[in-house]
């Protein structure tokens, strides 16, 4: 008795009967479910009639996609194939064939990053040829079967996607500071969530120190932390520090330890290589390009003349310069003692300006050429005092450059929420450069302002000589700050002095854990316990202050935009 065709193997069809298989097998179209109801009703009818179909997103459709449609399932066969710990989601998202950055998806079994999910994709090429099936969208955070083309859905695959994606609510912000309690990751190790090891990339730990500095300043932090608040900011290195920022302070990382490879990236690319992997930089010239180059694309996103960077860090300084052409470069102290008309008469041009800073730069004296008993030179200490009358408005800071000498004294306007000193310790003549080893002892606690600094008149008019002061005799804002960050800049032992100490040295971070009020100093990938005692007997190049009774988030101070400022600010 003949079979029917349909029932035939295709080694018994004759030619005919293959190719009319062929062709009744293309024309065949599954038909679509409907499911009607609310999401009840359609969970309850994935669960007794079959799977519901998911439309496909314009980013899932890009690059080899397709509008084929998708079916979502709780159930899939090949969940335990995942391996959690080969997956790394902080290098470069791009196709590990074609480097590509466009619809990219991590294969959940080795952790390589293929494009799309099409028939002629990369991923379905892996999926079939090395029998791994799961693959994660690392735009959506969709995870998908490849190659049956259906997405996956399942809790127990949240933590990967808060892996990829770290989602923290209001009420998650609020208790950052308030915990003491260890995260743990997929190898057992434990760590404090928001200080972890960041891999030195090549003569990266410039910018290692500045972000974990920046990323323990709450309202920076803070805003980094909800991407809604820059959403409309189109630059890539804005969002790439907001990705940064929360896998520091996120508790489902995958590995303790952290790479800021895109952020890196980003920068060589904002910068023009200016600050590039493999080349050392100075983290205060980096600072002060990077919070610059932040705010300048955030007020430009949000329309407005300020944003987050100068709410927390900007204040106002008054600048008196007096200058005169001389080809002299010995100081005129006659003039120098004498009153304004008299500086006048004898050559010297007046400017008063008011200009913005995000950092004020502290001169440190020039270390001594004696020698100690046991014949080495001496490492002098200096209290942080002593450096700060810089800003007294009487000190005159004299300079000479291209046949102008010009001298100036400082006046501050206004201080910030939170107050960033910069040791000038680096220097540069006509041979070589050089550092000063000199120690700055500074306060961890309690640093009270108010009889170091002169405080300038809001008012612009000429006779703005005289100190802003209250009723009481103190200015009207708060002027005591507690340290809450400190970056320090470290050089080997026995380095010559013709060696270039910003190319042979090495950056460290001191920041403070707010709950237990334990400082901890992290250099790279190296995170441990320290004593207060010792972060002002360190060789300090930044220091972050916290103003008392500073708010979560800084107060809106109507920031001007930033323009050029004169040697010795930010």
């Amino acid at each position: 008795r003949p079979r029917a065709m349909a029932d035939r193997p295709p080694w018994m069809m004759s030619s005919e009967e293959s190719s009319k298989r062929r062709e009744a097998a293309k024309g065949a179209v599954p038909a679509r479910p409907r499911i009607v109801g609310g999401p009840v009703a359609k969970k309850a009818r994935l669960l007794t009639d079959g799977p519901e179909l998911a439309p496909t997103t314009a980013a899932e459709g890009a690059a080899g996609d397709g509008p084929t449609p998708t079916t979502t399932t709780t159930k899939c066969p090949y969940l335990d194939t995942i391996n959690r710990h080969v997956l790394d989601f902080d290098f470069e998202k791009v196709c590990s064939i074609s480097l590509t950055n466009q619809n990219v998806y991590s294969c959940l079994v080795c952790g390589k990053f293929f494009q799309g999910r099409g028939r002629s994709t990369h991923a379905y090429t892996h999926s079939t040829t090395a029998h791994h099936h799961l693959f994660i969208n690392l735009e959506t955070c969709r995870i998908y079967c490849l190659p049956d083309n259906y997405e996956v859905v399942d809790s127990s695959l949240d933590d990967i996607v808060r892996c990829v994606r770290p989602v923290f609510s209001k009420a998650d912000v609020a208790k950052l500071d308030g915990t003491t309690a260890l995260a743990r990751d997929v190898h057992g190790v434990s760590y404090l969530p928001g200080f972890c090891g960041l891999n030195n990339l090549k003569r990266t730990d410039y910018a290692n120190a500045v972000v974990h500095a920046l990323a323990h300043v709450p309202p920076l932090r803070d805003f980094f932390l909800d991407p809604d608040n820059y959403a409309r900011c189109r630059s890539p290195l804005v969002t790439k520090f907001g990705d940064l920022v929360r896998k520091l302070w996120s508790r489902d990382n995958f590995k303790s330890v952290i790479s800021p490879h895109e952020l890196v990236q980003e920068i060589t690319i904002a910068s023009k290589r200016r600050f590039a992997i493999g080349r050392q930089a100075d983290a205060v010239e980096f600072l002060g390009w990077f919070l610059n180059y932040v705010h300048s694309k955030l007020s430009r996103a949000a329309g407005s003349r300020g944003s987050i960077v100068h709410d927390a860090f900007r204040g106002d300084v008054r600048v008196e310069t007096l200058s005169r052409k001389t080809h002299l470069t010995k100081r005129d102290e006659d003039s120098r003692k004498s009153g304004d008309d008299e500086a006048s008469s004898s050559g010297w041009a007046r400017t008063v300006s008011d200009v913005p800073y995000l950092y004020l730069t502290l001169d440190i004296p020039p270390t001594p050429l004696f020698k100690d008993s046991q014949g080495g030179n001496i490492i002098p200490q200096i209290p942080l005092f002593d450096v700060l009358n810089k800003y007294n408005g009487v000190k005159f800071t004299d300079a000479v450059k291209a046949g102008v000498q010009s001298r100036r004294r400082y006046v501050v306007k206004s201080l910030p929420d939170y107050l960033i000193f910069h040791f000038g310790r680096f220097s540069k003549n006509n041979f070589y450069n050089e550092k000063n080893p000199t120690i700055v002892n500074f306060p961890v606690k309690n640093l009270e302002l108010k009889d170091q600094f002169a405080f300038a008149a809001s008012s612009s008019s000429g006779d703005d000589d005289d100190a802003m002061r209250g009723d009481d005799g103190d200015p009207p804002f708060g002027t005591k700050y507690d340290l809450i960050a400190n970056v320090v800049h470290d050089l080997p032992a026995g380095l010559g002095k013709q060696e270039d100490p910003l190319q042979f040295g090495t950056y460290r971070v001191h920041v403070r854990q707010v709950s237990s009020d334990q400082w901890y100093e992290i250099q790279d990938l190296h995170v441990s316990e320290t004593m207060p005692q010792l972060i002002g007997l360190s060789e300090s190049l930044l220091a972050i202050y916290v103003r008392h009774g500073a708010p979560g988030s800084a107060k809106t101070r109507g920031a001007f935009a930033a323009g050029a400022l004169p040697p010795g600010l930010g």
